[in-house]
């Protein structure tokens, strides 16, 4: 259960996200709906962002990560380390590189990443905080495995597929 009146959430020691954000990243939590911006929005420069956040909408977010693993990408606790009111736990997010990600073939194979978590519970055992940790690279470089399509380097395909003699 939920006490949205209090409830904070933090990825990686960030600022807090908004009530709306947090809403669906608990739900994104316990598997029924998702938010990539949520768990993928960074401060890297953007030669690093392999997805930039600030450009994609809820629904273009989804539609992403649908096209890239269309039999899902499933969410699961793997242990729990502590009792509550302050439990941590191990999860691990995965699926099968099935479908295009942003002009990168799939490669079939399974793309993972694994982190941890804190959630406190209030007596009632609602949930109240949530904070995760956790690589994004590990998921990006199964993602970015597969080899380029016209979609992410049209010029150097093209360059590529000419015949070398011909200017």
């Amino acid at each position: 259960m939920i006490y949205r009146k209090c409830l904070s959430i933090t990825k990686q020691r960030k600022r807090a996200l908004n009530r709306r954000m947090m809403f669906f990243y608990l739900l994104f939590l316990v598997g029924l709906l998702g938010t990539y911006n949520a768990l993928l929005k960074n401060d890297l420069p953007e030669v690093f962002k392999y997805y930039k956040a600030e450009e994609e909408s809820f629904e273009s977010s989804h539609d992403v990560f649908l096209s890239a693993f269309p039999r899902g990408f499933a969410w699961e606790v793997i242990s729990v380390h502590s009792e509550p009111p302050l439990i941590a736990f191990k999860f691990r997010h995965w699926g099968f590189f099935e479908g295009p990600y942003k002009g990168h073939a799939p490669t079939g194979e399974m793309v993972e990443f694994c982190g941890m978590g804190l959630l406190k519970v209030d007596e009632s055992l609602k949930a109240e905080y949530v904070e995760l940790y956790f690589d994004p690279g590990e998921l990006f470089s199964g993602l970015l495995k597969g080899p380029a399509t016209s979609e992410s380097q049209p010029e150097q395909l093209e360059s590529s597929t000419r015949c070398p003699f011909q200017k």
